[in-house]
């Protein structure tokens, strides 16, 4: 059983939040998207997507045998609050309540709930079905619309409008053909040699093979559940042992936030230096430049596809705040570190050994001190 002890997961500082569905026909890919749409033709304000070497972008490249942004001290460009050793906080704004207490335990129960596959009834509207399925349009096959063993919520809406909703009343092992109608505006897609293939308004063929329905039991909150569970990893027993450990893990969460965003709103921030944020551009690049080559396409035409973007210029310019923001945060963690004096102990880099090889070790030296900082906030905030 998974240790529920709070473990240190790597921070991928300044990487973004995203999720993608593995499908050209994804509802979120319609180049209809407001946030697409308006920044259809922009420029960043850091430059062109060009000027960067995102395909070789390493998480250690930047940084020193500190963790400090290589030849920059971030005192230079973020002014502290006087009291930022000691930010006063409102014990309401970090006392973790009984609905998020009980979010906690629902996760819980949902980490270990056994999903059954059905086979002996017909989908139904909520169910997840568990599907193979081959797109065309005047029978051809397009890039990104085949998948194998794919999980969809029927209902959720992820999909083009009329695609989940023809896979109910079908039962597993059942093959059948449905039609859908791309959106207007919806992106190009390509055949197998590379040619264009229009989607925008145009009526699609999916064969699909209902493969399966997943069912999902929830174990039952109970102490033998708690017990067998977390008793040797967590020394937790008894139901009522695990909300007391969730409580504290959520204060303790709540409070690291609600210090860094006091921080975040008190400091204040001279131009960035471009080392600094030219490592956030090239981060979230290369996770669409990654994300586009799983799916064996250009990012230029993953980007207009799969986000309806015009290009990936028209992508970074939509970032900018966000690349702003995640640069300030960067700053903010080394310039505490240099006001304190702060370092992490070797103990504390081998938490993330794990990681040297994949992000290298100044990266999870980093991510280290970004530990210690956070740690040294929260001890020294006064929550009244």
């Amino acid at each position: 059983m998974k240790q529920l002890s709070r473990s240190l997961a790597l921070l991928c500082a300044g990487a973004l939040a995203l999720s993608l569905a593995g499908c050209s026909f994804f509802k979120g890919g319609s180049g209809a998207s407001s946030a697409a749409s308006s920044a259809a033709s922009a420029v960043s304000v850091y430059g062109e997507v060009a000027s960067f070497d995102y395909e070789n972008f390493s998480y250690s490249s930047g940084l020193d045998e500190n963790g400090f942004w290589s030849g920059v001290r971030a005192l230079d460009y973020v002014t502290l609050p006087e009291d930022f050793a000691a930010l006063h906080i409102a014990r309401a704004e970090v006392e973790p309540t009984s609905e998020e207490v009980q979010n906690e335990i629902d996760g819980l129960l949902s980490q270990n709930a056994v999903d059954t596959q059905v086979t002996n009834r017909a989908a139904a509207d909520g169910d997840t079905v568990n599907i193979d399925y081959v797109g065309t349009v005047n029978g051809v096959a397009f890039t990104g619309g085949t998948a194998n063993g794919y999980d969809l919520a029927l209902g959720s809406g992820m999909f083009i409008d009329g695609f989940e909703e023809q896979i109910v009343g079908h039962s597993p092992g059942e093959t059948f053909d449905i039609k859908v109608t791309f959106p207007e505006d919806y992106g190009d897609s390509t055949d197998a040699d590379g040619n264009t293939i229009t989607l925008s308004g145009a009526e699609a063929v999916f064969t699909i093979t209902l493969n399966y329905i997943s069912e999902t039991i929830l174990p039952e909150l109970t102490d033998a559940w708690v017990e067998n569970s977390y008793g040797e990893s967590d020394d937790l027993h008894s139901v009522e042992q695990l909300r007391a450990f969730l409580t504290r893990m959520l204060y303790e969460s709540n409070l690291n936030s609600a210090v860094f965003s006091a921080l975040m709103e008190t400091s204040s921030f001279k131009e960035l230096p471009k080392a600094v944020t030219d490592y956030q551009i090239n981060q979230c690049l290369n996770y669409y430049y990654t994300m586009a080559s799983y799916y064996g396409m250009e990012l230029d035409s993953f980007v207009q596809t799969l986000m309806g973007y015009e290009n990936t210029d028209a992508l970074l310019a939509s970032m900018d705040s966000s690349i702003e923001q995640y640069s300030r945060e960067a700053l903010l963690y080394q310039a505490v570190a240099e006001a304190l004096s702060l370092a992490p102990t070797q103990e504390q880099i081998d938490r993330y050994s794990a990681y040297f090889e994949t992000y290298g070790e100044n990266y999870c030296r980093m991510v280290s001190l970004m530990d210690v900082v956070t740690e040294t906030l929260a001890e020294g905030a006064v929550v009244s």
